[in-house]
């Protein structure tokens, strides 16, 4: 049976060294494909070059977020950020063109102001549809992620049934959900069941232990060698996103392999 490849996160792993030269790390532990999240520190074109260099693959990005440093944790369902939101979706396009990195995950923020709150339902659908059709027109996969609550108090989205709502919604057919273990258990748990019932709509998986964060095979509520082959089982296909703090920067990789992963 083929094995799922497992793309390493990093804006998570590697953090003792600069951006760029994580590419290089990510190599050296044997990954083939790398995910950055924010990637917008760095031109475009140098994460290509960096790639490039070390033979990885992009396999997703964040659009733009808005300033983290300022708290915000996506844009796409604050009224207040309406234009930006657009605006921000030409970024993405370019960083992912520029990387040939085949996804884009458009998170939702936390709506702060009463009208941002007001609005926040209405914004997010309209955004999200928006960025979906856009995000097509260039040959690019539009995602979603629910979080949990604890993680990020008051994220707008926070529940996988409104996020299938908006999947049923998107005339453009091209809307998935990006399913991140770490807060599928924090939110409803069943976590194998759910992905049975969802698998339709997953179009990434990320993977971390609960709660510590840590990597799979790490104390913690979660059995991945169990979900790991439940997920083979359903779609082997599925690349599964190494998106977990790696402590010290001293992490071993021998999971991937224990668990019947590949790079």
């Amino acid at each position: 049976m083929p094995k799922n490849h497992v793309a390493a996160n990093l804006n998570m792993l590697f953090t003792n060294l600069p951006l760029l030269q994580r590419y290089g790390a990510a190599a050296s532990a044997g990954f083939k494909l790398v995910e950055v999240s924010i990637p917008y520190s760095e031109p475009a074109g140098k994460l290509r070059e960096a790639a490039d260099e070390h033979q990885l693959e992009h396999t997703l990005i964040n659009a733009p977020p808005g300033d983290w440093n300022q708290g915000f944790r996506g844009i796409a369902s604050l009224k207040s950020q309406k234009d930006e939101f657009r605006n921000s979706l030409d970024t993405a396009i370019e960083y992912a063109k520029t990387l040939g990195c085949p996804r884009v995950h458009v998170m939702a923020g936390i709506p702060k102001t009463d009208d941002d709150l007001t609005h926040a339902s209405e914004i997010y659908s309209e955004n999200v549809l928006f960025a979906s059709r856009k995000l097509k027109e260039h040959g690019l996969i539009c995602l979603i992620e629910p979080i949990n609550k604890y993680t990020i108090p008051g994220y707008y989205l926070n529940n996988y049934e409104e996020a299938i709502e908006l999947i049923e919604r998107d005339e453009s057919k091209n809307l998935k959900i990006q399913y991140d273990t770490f807060h599928a258990q924090q939110i409803n748990g069943q976590i194998t069941a759910t992905i049975g019932k969802l698998k339709e709509h997953i179009g990434y998986i990320q993977v971390a232990q609960v709660p510590g964060r840590g990597a799979c095979d790490t104390r913690g509520e979660l059995d991945y060698n169990f979900i790991f082959d439940e997920i083979r089982k359903i779609n082997s296909e599925w690349i599964i996103g190494a998106e977990y703090s790696d402590g010290k920067n001293d992490s071993s990789f021998k999971w991937i392999d224990n668990m019947n992963l590949s790079f």
